[in-house]
């Protein structure tokens, strides 16, 4: 069974953040992504990679590993 790959707008619309942390403890670095920013630069149709890529870490060079979480949901003005 395939899945479909997450998408931009995707990922938006279900009221998710994509995030990034640097896989060495010792490291720490750690940075949460603007998707709306990121849909309009790339479309909301652009298909995140199924893995990292090979991406590493600026600060330690070691590997990143990326993930999705639910967004805080904002209090109703009242």
């Amino acid at each position: 069974m395939s899945t479909r790959p997450w998408t931009l707008g995707t990922i938006r619309d279900m009221n998710l953040q994509l995030e990034a942390a640097c896989v060495e403890p010792s490291c720490g670095w750690f940075t949460t992504y603007d998707i709306d920013k990121m849909i309009t630069e790339f479309g909301a149709d652009c298909e995140l990679p199924t893995d990292a890529g090979g991406l590493t870490c600026g600060q330690c060079g070691a590997p990143v590993d990326f993930g999705l979480a639910a967004k805080a949901k904002r209090a109703a003005a009242g």
